[in-house]
């Protein structure tokens, strides 16, 4: 059997002992059918719960009018010691907002959007949003076929200014 490449041959094994090819995919066997409902890598765990990005992130858009469909990411980041009981990972929201929100967004309506937008993440997941942070429209890290890229968004956050860090957290 070959190795690397692409040519064909054996698949390394996924565990110690059993032969699975690791995609990262998420999924369950149910009546015989294999069903894919993520990636293993848009899984969140705060607060001892296990959660679903994707979820969060359509809970957060569906929030307020003003979210930009398809552009929000839920990310897990280790927060600084403010004082707040993040117990580990905390969850900050990045997201877009729609062109026509910008300007009132700008004018000081993006404190009322972030609390909406963590009123309603708590709401529906049951879970308090860290941070939330709100960009421009078209202006949030994709891959090129319109994929979140979450892990590069996780570092810009980390590198934010302090100051912004602590604005964006400051509502929660």
């Amino acid at each position: 059997g070959g190795s690397g490449g692409g040519g064909g041959g054996e698949l390394p094994p996924c565990g110690k002992s059993e032969p699975f090819l690791c995609t990262g995919d998420l999924g369950f066997v149910w009546e015989s059918r294999l069903y894919i409902v993520g990636r293993i890598k848009d899984i969140l765990c705060i607060r001892g719960r296990t959660l679903h990005a994707h979820d969060i992130e359509t809970c957060a858009e569906a929030a307020h009018t003003a979210m930009r469909p398809g552009c929000c990411a839920a990310l897990p980041v280790v927060p600084p010691d403010t004082g707040q009981d993040t117990d580990g990972e905390a969850l900050v929201l990045v997201a877009e907002l729609k062109p026509e929100a910008e300007k009132a967004a700008a004018a000081g309506g993006g404190a009322a959007i972030a609390e909406a937008v963590r009123d309603g993440v708590r709401e529906a997941e049951g879970v308090k949003a860290y941070a939330v942070v709100l960009l421009r429209a078209r202006t949030i890290l994709k891959t090129t076929s319109g994929k979140l890229r979450r892990r590069e968004l996780r570092l810009a956050y980390a590198e934010l200014d302090d100051a912004v860090r602590a604005a964006a957290a400051a509502a929660a």
